[in-house]
């Protein structure tokens, strides 16, 4: 029997864009099929595997940096490997919020010999978060390089910007990557056959990753020791979320088990009915310094209640 070759699709994003939701879209969009995923989470705990996780579907879990990255390049090289033999129709890829995804294509070069089926790159999908965007596009590399070697670019969260705001950044993509289709939405909520349709390789030349061990920012995980007070909960976030770059987890609190969800100023505490976890992982702004306020922040609101793990 000749193995099937998998359709690949790359999915970057901001941190906080709504990659996880789109993912989730797809996954339902694809319940008849033979599907892979490989989702990769900056941080230690990978929280976005715990929510993506279900039933049917073949998925690898990459933690602690970013896929392009010296840290755990290998990792991602073993994952795709692995999954070539699996006779998928389709294999999705959720790369980190801080991802270079410049080496995409020279990645497939390089585990051609290996694979048992070779992959049929479709190309790289990459969200956009309209709240936060045009203050976060120059802070880092990694966020150009996204919408340029993308073939699709969906600009999340309208809902909560004006209609300059998408009128800037709209103009902001296509100068950096006038191929790129354009999608305007709220939960990602789009056209997904229309979608796939329109996705592409890039048509640039790949270069080499700004992905490296020496640039990761520093990320800090919270275990939660006991049940969190809602509004001391929601204090605390707020008091550091200026200085991080995303927020995210899971928490038991007097109001039920919650998703942590921050980035910037917008910070959401969403009911959930089971609670596959009990951290929060934070990715700093300010390097190591976030200990010391974490630190701070948490003898003030919350003695006792949760401990930092490094």
């Amino acid at each position: 029997m000749v193995a099937i070759m998998a359709k690949l699709i790359l999915m970057t994003g901001f941190l906080g864009a709504g990659k996880t939701t789109m993912m989730q879209s797809l996954l339902d969009n694809y319940s008849d099929k033979k599907v892979g995923v490989i989702v990769n989470d900056f941080g230690k705990v990978n929280v976005d595997y715990m929510t993506l996780k279900r039933e049917g579907i073949f998925m690898e879990e990459l933690s602690n940096g970013s896929i392009f990255c010296a840290c755990i390049k290998d990792h991602f090289l073993t994952s795709l490997i692995h999954l070539s033999g699996m006779d998928l129709e389709y294999v999705f890829v959720e790369a980190s919020g801080l991802a270079d995804p410049s080496t995409m294509e020279q990645i497939l070069k390089t585990i051609s010999s290996k694979t048992i089926s070779a992959y049929e790159y479709i190309g790289s999908i990459c969200i956009v978060d309209a709240e936060n965007f045009l203050g976060l596009y120059e802070l880092l590399p990694a966020f150009e390089r996204q919408i340029l070697y993308s073939g699709a670019v969906i600009i999340n969260k309208a809902d909560l910007v004006t209609f300059q705001q998408i009128e800037e950044i709209k103009d902001i993509i296509q100068r950096c990557n006038p191929k790129a289709s354009q999608y305007i939405t709220s939960y990602c909520k789009v056209d997904l056959n229309q979608l796939m349709k329109e996705v592409s390789t890039p048509s640039i030349e790949g270069v080499e990753t700004s992905n490296t061990p020496e640039n990761r920012p520093k990320s800090v995980i919270l275990e939660i020791v006991e049940e969190l007070p809602y509004d001391s909960l929601l204090v605390f976030l707020r008091n550091i979320a200026k200085s991080a770059y995303r927020i995210k987890g899971f928490a038991p609190t007097d109001q039920g088990y919650l998703a942590v969800n921050a980035v910037g100023s917008s910070i959401h505490l969403d009911p959930i009915p089971e609670l596959p976890d009990q951290r929060i992982v934070v990715i700093s702004k300010i390097g190591i310094k976030m200990i010391s306020l974490i630190t701070e922040e948490l003898n003030r609101n919350m003695p006792g209640k949760m401990k930092i793990t490094i």
